[in-house]
């Protein structure tokens, strides 16, 4: 008697620590796909940095279990980086380029990511023109 009680409980125990594991993995696994689609919205709205920050968290913080919005978002980032012409991370050191320091990852998207033109950053707003800058903008048109 005492030997099915025992293993009752340890089965029960067992049970509820595959559940929590579970439910845990369902948990990251439903954060991921809230932030790939948080960042699908700014990209839609060609608002390439901040869907490339999002694009980021999700790698960076639900990267296990690993799923396809990790493998998603690695592809989006990349999208974003050449959309923005920004293959330099601004924590590194001046000369890193993240083509050069992830050849590996670079690879798979440098045909796709190739034929995209860099816009910039659209939220960007560049400070107004100088006196000077004018000046020269008409000595420019006079020369033509």
């Amino acid at each position: 008697m005492e030997q099915r009680s025992g293993f009752k409980t340890a089965a029960i125990i067992i049970l509820t620590l595959l559940s929590a594991y579970g439910l845990a993995n369902l948990e990251v696994l439903r954060r991921a796909r809230a932030s790939y689609m948080r960042g699908e919205e700014f990209f839609a709205k060609r608002d390439f940095k901040h869907a490339m920050w999002c694009y980021q968290e999700t790698q960076e913080f639900y990267y296990l279990p690993h799923s396809h919005w990790v493998d998603d978002s690695e592809h989006k980032e990349w999208i974003c980086r050449a959309e923005l012409g920004d293959f330099i991370p601004p924590e590194g050191p001046l000369d890193a380029d993240l083509r050069k320091d992830k050849p590996e990852i670079y690879q798979k998207y440098q045909a796709e990511i190739a034929q995209i033109t860099p816009s910039g950053d659209i939220s960007y707003d560049p400070a107004p023109e100088t006196p000077e800058d004018k000046s020269l903008d008409k000595k420019m048109k006079k020369k033509k």
